[in-house]
């Protein structure tokens, strides 16, 4: 097994490519925890599995997380340049606060979207979805964010992240499949 990471390690896009990357990675482990979470969640088969569900995952995952989640990191790393424990920590605090909420938000609104819910309905699931998520959010990206800023190297970055996420995204499916009781649901002004 190792002699097989070693070459795909030198291959030009391994090395060279890091959106590139975690946008492959991304198109394979989202839909993957979609199905994952329909499993834990209700005993579903690959067989019996929600494929357009799965591939609606892909497609966010691949082109609308990967990209943004890069664009940050990249961005990010130009304010961070020390990689010590406490730049770490203070990183992933900024993280939490600036980028966590928007990606959240964005999550529920474009994975609405691509079901195809009218508009209000997208801003409805945000505002019924997000503080839930970001509470636990706020506990398990720290953690993860402190590691990746202090013992990953910056080309690797985005691929541990999208590792790491395999978990978390498999929260957010479970979340995002969360039927909103009607008395959760916020009334207008």
């Amino acid at each position: 097994m190792s002699g097989i990471m070693t070459k795909f390690r030198h291959l030009p896009l391994y090395r060279h490519y890091p959106l590139l990357r975690g946008m492959l990675s991304y198109s394979v482990i989202w839909p993957t925890c979609s199905i994952t979470q329909q499993y834990l969640e209700h005993g579903t088969g690959v067989a019996d599995a929600d494929w357009a569900r799965a591939a609606r995952y892909g497609f966010f995952g691949a082109f609308c997380m990967a990209p943004v989640f890069y664009g940050w990191m990249t961005y990010s790393s130009r304010f961070f340049r020390r990689n010590d424990f406490r730049t770490a920590v203070f990183r992933a605090a900024i993280e939490q606060v600036s980028y966590s909420p928007i990606a959240m938000a964005y999550f529920f609104f474009g994975m609405s979207l691509l079901e195809m819910k009218p508009i209000d309905a997208c801003i409805q699931e945000v505002k019924q979805k997000l503080w839930p998520t970001y509470k636990i959010g706020v506990v398990f990206w720290p953690t993860v964010q402190t590691l990746n800023f202090y013992c990953i190297s910056d080309k690797n970055r985005l691929v541990f992240v999208s590792a790491a996420s395999f978990v978390w995204t498999v929260f957010m499916a479970h979340m995002k499949s969360r039927i909103t009781k009607p008395e959760e649901m916020e009334k207008p002004a």
